[in-house]
């Protein structure tokens, strides 16, 4: 007969067999740290990813192309299944001058619970140099019940370029009944344009300590989606007609903004993952077209 307790970082096995008792004691599961290093920068007409440092489990795919548009699609992929207490992934993403890119996240980034009280971390660090363009679409990050996570993003523009970049959090696994359920979840996004600070934005969430539905707080939301934009050109994009178009309703709310002569930030509260993902993405391709 097997009898399992945990106590700190090992798992004691105890086998009985035959009035004799054995003990066998297995480590637990070492922490990963995921590393993603990607360079881009135009060759013979295309954008191509020369330079990449791939450390499990995270990993990229090739450079994706449809058909003769110079624009570089990549998926980026965490293998593992999710991230426990104290994993830790460095995502560090550099367009050379003239790179057109896309990144596309292969699935929604899952947030094991903290057996050990250890936060989870996830830095990204982007630098987008002259003339460039580049994409990130928003994908879902889920906080299980007991979760500790933490995501810090920095990005550094250079005047001329572009940026378009999404993010989703959500209250955890909802079917299941885990609605802010996790521990704590914080995000901080800074973006610089040339050198110059125009968006800082943080959330951190703490639920046993804050009542998100109050009045001011989430209200009767459960899901927050962001959108920001960077170009030079955004000054020109008519805020109020995407505003008036926006689907909201039925749960949905949300709001676009001009930071400054060249930022654009839309924030997204809602009830129902699908609709505020399909809104986010029919807003997100909006902005693509127009920046």
């Amino acid at each position: 007969m097997w009898n399992k307790s945990s106590s700190g970082s090992n798992i004691a096995c105890c086998l009985k067999v035959q009035g004799l008792q054995v003990t066998v004691s297995k480590v637990a599961r070492i922490n990963h740290h995921g590393k993603l290093d990607l360079v881009f920068e135009p060759r013979r007409g295309f954008t191509r990813m020369p330079n990449v440092f791939q450390q499990p489990p995270l990993k990229a795919s090739r450079e994706l192309y449809e058909g003769k548009n110079p624009m570089a699609t990549v998926y980026v992929m965490e293998s593992s299944g999710g991230m426990v207490a104290g994993d830790r992934n460095d995502i560090s993403i550099r367009l050379k001058p003239g790179s057109d890119v896309r990144m596309i996240q292969q699935s929604a980034l899952k947030i094991y619970r903290s057996h050990t009280g250890e936060t989870c971390v996830q830095s990204i660090d982007v630098q987008v140099e002259e003339d460039s363009r580049l994409e990130w679409m928003p994908e879902v990050i889920i906080p299980f019940a007991d979760a500790k996570f933490q995501m810090d993003t920095t990005i550094r523009v250079a005047k001329g370029s572009k940026l378009l970049w999404g993010e989703i959090l959500a209250p955890g696994r909802e079917k299941r009944g885990e609605v802010f359920d996790f521990t704590s979840l914080k995000s901080t996004m800074k973006i610089a344009v040339d050198g110059e600070l125009v968006a800082f934005d943080a959330i951190h969430f703490t639920p046993d300590t804050m009542h998100y539905a109050q009045l001011g707080m989430l209200e009767e939301a459960l899901y927050i989606g962001s959108i920001w934009l960077v170009s030079e050109t955004s000054s020109e994009i008519d805020l109020r007609n995407i505003q008036e178009s926006m689907q909201v309703g039925n749960g949905l709310r949300a709001g676009i903004t001009r930071l400054s002569s060249h930022a654009v930030h839309c924030r997204f509260l809602g009830v129902d993952q699908w609709q505020l993902q399909q809104e986010m993405k029919r807003v997100f391709t909006e902005l693509a077209v127009r920046m």
